[in-house]
Parts: C-alpha cells; structure tokens; sequence
C-alpha cells in the first residue's frame, strides 16, 4: 500500500460524526467539499441519484422524449416577487422557476416530454422544506386529465422508491432509515377536496382563509386524519395558483389542478394541472392576477393555441422534497451537495480573512501570495 495523498487539514473527521444531524449543520455546510465524505451526507446523495436514474427509466418505458429546456427565461410562473432575477447581456432576465412554458410546445412535438432540471426561488424563509435552487421533474402530456396525472405521477414515484430499496440497502442502514413505500402506490392514497381540507382544518384550529395555501400546520392536520396516509387535495382556488391552469367548469373560482400531501409534515410532494387551450381565456387570467403588462412575455406561448394545441397536462416534483420526507430528514438542505438556502452565504464576506484549517501548506500560501 502507498499513500499518494495525505490530509493536513485540522479539521474533525467525516466520520467521526453524523452528518445528518442539525448539531453539526454548520460545520458540515461551512466547509461542504470536506465533508461530503461524510457518511450519511454520501448515503442520502447517492440515494437521490439512484431515485433521479429510476425516474429516468420510468419515464421511458413510458414512451416520454427527455428535453431540455432553458434555464434562463423571460418568463415567471407565479410573478417575479420570488423569482430570481439575472442579467444576460445586458437583459434583465430570470432563473427558470418551472419548465412548463417551454415543455407544453415540446409535447406538440413529441407527444409525452419530460424533464429532470434545475429550477429556482427566491425563498426568503427559513423555512426547512425549502431551497432556492433544487431539481424540477416535471413531464408534459397531450390529451392527459387530471386522473392519468395522478396516477403517472404516484407510479413514478413508487417505482423510483422501489429501485432505491433494491440499490440503497447499505445507504439505508447507515441513516438507520427503514423504508415504507406501500403508501405512495395510487391505489393507497386519499383524495379530499380543497373546500373539505378547508372545513378539516379549521375545525381542529387552522386559521387558514379560503383562498390561501395550505401551511404546514394543515398539512399535518389533514394527513393525521387519514391515518398518516398520503392525500391528494384537489381544486385549490385559482387565485393561489398559476395563471395557465385551467379552472373548474362547476366552479371557476377553482383550479384544475391537485396537490399530494405527504404524511409526518413533510408536506406537498407532487402537483399535476390540466391546461388551458383557449388564448383569450390565458390573456383573461394574466390581466386578472395584474400581469397586463407582461403579455408581451407570454405571448408566442399564448398565440401556440393557435396552432393546434390539443387538451393537455403536467406534473411537477421535485426530488429533493421527496426524499426530505420519506428519509425523515430534519432539513431538505442535506439533499443537496451544496444547498441554497436564506441563512447561508454563497459569498465568502470581503472582511473575513482565508481560514487556513491548520494547515500550514495553506498559511504558508496566503502569507506568500499576500491573500486577503
């Protein structure tokens, strides 16, 4: 045996505690190329690769074309006040915050799209279901209701989770995680609608007003009720939902769409819409949620009505929140090698000094060079 490299940093070693732990939080996301080596930070990333690959492979044997598209856009879905605004050239633009502009004309092309990408918000809470930048699995479909998007999207996940189980044995025992899936079959989940989760929840106290999304606190209302099972919450009003959703035909006031709460608050795990085809219908929602100004933006997406664009419809998931919840994780930051997230920096500040981690190759460096 020969050592080829040696490690000089003065720092605790990656196993010498868990790194799934909210104790050891900061340290292990101050120093994070360290401390992937860290055995249960390694568990739960190659978990989500293995959980993205089966999703891959799900949505072939489906038939689903992978495409890609942009991530820098001029679009919003849900408004610029959590957008994440870059400039291009001069252009103020955006971080592509959902694919759905771009994978509804695909589909007109391929028939059933799919896309594993990156996608971003500007989260200003603490919140620890959320991140800034995280992965977006989001699929397009022709002549596809709301039913064969639930069901597309339950059987995804289900089969994802069972590759996992087959691959991650070792990855498993290591966060001492012991896995059940049963759940996330279709055919076990609940279905309640919007108004009824509503009535629930404020029966047991929420505050929550009709109109509003659900918080956290219903979630886990709603999902202790069904006895800890995952629960489908259909028609949300249309005032908290995107724009190019189609409304419910008995009551336009809601949405055509549907989330999937997952038990233990680990919350929504998957949404699914149906989408509007008529352009004066999408021009009528823009004006309504005050977005006049910015058909401009929309319209080549508007004006592909025009061009034969059948009944359709998509999912979005991401895998981060997936895995946060089933693996029982105490923050969705572990599921990224380098999260973002409000209270963590991406920037090194000017007056903080170069940490040499004891390493005296290091300090020699900086005292060389003169860095700062």
């Amino acid at each position: 045996m020969e050592i080829i490299a040696k490690n000089t940093l003065n720092i605790d070693s990656p196993w010498d505690f868990n790194g799934s732990d909210p104790l050891y939080g900061n340290q292990v996301f101050s120093f994070p190329e360290a401390y992937l080596s860290n055995p249960q930070r390694a568990a739960i990333l190659k978990i989500k690769t293995d959980f993205v690959m089966a999703l891959h492979q799900y949505f072939k044997r489906e038939k689903f074309v992978l495409v890609e598209p942009p991530i820098i856009t001029d679009k919003t879905l849900y408004g610029k006040d959590n957008a994440i605004v870059a400039n291009v050239h001069g252009e103020n633009v955006f971080l592509t915050q959902c694919a759905t502009f771009e994978l509804e004309p695909l589909a007109l092309a391929f028939g059933k799209v799919y896309t594993i990408s990156p996608a971003f918000r500007n989260e200003p809470s603490g919140s620890k279901r959320h991140l800034a930048e995280y992965t977006h699995a989001k699929t397009e479909a022709l002549f596809a209701n709301i039913d064969d998007l639930k069901r597309l999207s339950g059987n995804s996940i289900h089969y994802a989770m069972n590759e996992v189980l087959r691959l991650n044995e070792k990855e498993l025992n290591i966060l001492c995680v012991n896995l059940q899936i049963d759940g996330l079959k279709p055919e076990n989940h609940e279905h309640i609608s919007y108004n009824d989760t509503l009535i629930l929840t404020q029966r047991k106290g929420s505050t929550t007003e009709w109109g509003e999304g659900l918080k956290r606190r219903d979630e886990i209302i709603l999902t202790d009720y069904f006895g800890d099972r995952y629960v489908w919450v259909d028609f949300p009003p249309f005032v908290s939902e995107g724009f190019p959703y189609r409304r419910l035909p008995e009551d336009r006031r809601l949405s055509m769409t549907c989330d999937l709460i997952a038990p233990h608050g680990a919350g929504e795990m998957v949404g699914v819409a149906e989408k509007i085809t008529d352009p004066e219908e999408i021009i009528q929602n823009l004006i309504e949620k005050g977005q006049k100004h910015n058909v401009r933006h929309y319209w080549n997406y508007i004006a592909l009505r025009e061009n034969g664009m059948p009944p359709h419809g998509g999912i979005g998931a991401a895998p981060e929140r997936i895995l946060y919840g089933l693996l029982g994780l105490d923050h969705i930051r572990l599921t990224k090698p380098w999260p973002r997230y409000p209270d963590r920096k991406i920037i090194t500040p000017e007056n903080m000094g170069l940490n040499d981690y004891g390493s005296e190759n290091l300090r020699s460096l900086i005292e060389k060079y003169d860095l700062k």
